[in-house]
């Protein structure tokens, strides 16, 4: 038996279907989970602003871990409500509760590797006389567009001609690539961790794996979520600028960004977790993970 299924593209759309059926059925529920993991982050983030140099600094990596702990939180939150329970507020520590912590972070690490490796490829392939050559091309763009009249094609390729457009390309394709591969390995991986109790590095290969093998449902539930997203921000938007009418630009920011924590993000997680239901072979939910020894190690990264 494989352990990963290859579903039709209709899958795609499924997996969006399920988790707004699964959201109408508690939907305070999940929007009481967001609120509290929007506190939660917010204090940790007002911390880390006002407390001093390194201790600042070691809040700021908790609070930057806070957000892959909630998201495995809600995750199990939403297994819960499809069993037909309640989602408590006590499901947001279930990663720590399971030692799962260090595998739901280390995408996070993968992620800002890659960029680092990004940029330092960039500077490889175009040097620091490529890096002033754009710069100086921005300033020049600047001075065109405040220029009374309009520039000429000479003016414009006079600005780009310094700069190495087909490294830029290059290096832009290779970018594109890699974050789309990130973005696919990312997708089931947190499921994966949490429900099937895989390593944090095996189960990136299994996501990844899994979109590539149904990249058609990938494509249409990314196409599908997509307009599904921004009909649900026009729908914010509208909301947050009549509130900015009636109580200040303030109020309408809280509103929006309310909006995003008990609505875009509790439908995203459910969007994770049917995905992952359809697309792997795994052990049933309601399997107990394994009880650690009383004598046994107490690290909550251990896997």
């Amino acid at each position: 038996m494989r352990d990963i299924r290859k579903l039709p593209a209709s899958a795609g759309a499924q997996w969006l279907l399920d988790t707004f059926s699964l959201y109408r059925r508690a939907p305070l529920q999940l929007a009481v989970l967001g609120i509290i993991g929007m506190l939660v982050s917010s204090l940790m983030f007002a911390l880390s602003q006002a407390l001093p140099s390194w201790i600042g600094t070691a809040v700021q990596m908790v609070w930057l871990a806070t957000g892959p702990v909630v998201f495995g939180g809600m995750l199990w939150a939403v297994s819960e409500i499809d069993q037909g329970h309640r989602a408590l507020p006590t499901h947001l520590l279930q990663p720590i509760r399971d030692r799962r912590v260090f595998h739901l972070l280390l995408p996070l690490l993968i992620y800002f590797t890659a960029i680092v490796l990004l940029g330092s490829l960039l500077l490889a392939m175009i040097g620091k006389e490529g890096l002033a050559s754009i710069a100086q091309a921005t300033l020049d763009l600047q001075a065109l567009q405040l220029a009374d009249t309009p520039a000429s094609s000479e003016q414009m390729q006079a600005v780009f001609d310094p700069v190495p457009v087909k490294r830029i390309l290059l290096w832009m394709a290779l970018t594109f690539g890699v974050f789309v591969a990130l973005s696919m390995a990312m997708f089931t991986q947190p499921a994966l961790v949490m429900f099937d109790r895989q390593s944090g590095m095996h189960a990136l290969r299994m996501s990844l794996q899994g979109c590539i093998e149904n990249f058609t449902a990938m494509a249409v539930f990314m196409l599908l979520g997509l307009i599904a997203s921004v009909c649900i921000n026009v729908l914010f938007f509208i909301v947050a600028n009549i509130a900015t009418l009636f109580a200040g630009p303030g109020i309408g920011m809280a509103v929006m960004n309310l909006g995003m924590i008990t609505v875009t993000m509790p439908l995203y997680v459910g969007a994770v977790y049917a995905a992952w239901k359809q697309m792997f072979a795994h052990r049933t939910r309601g399997t107990p993970p394994p009880v650690p020894p009383a004598n046994g190690p107490k690290n909550i990264f251990a896997a």
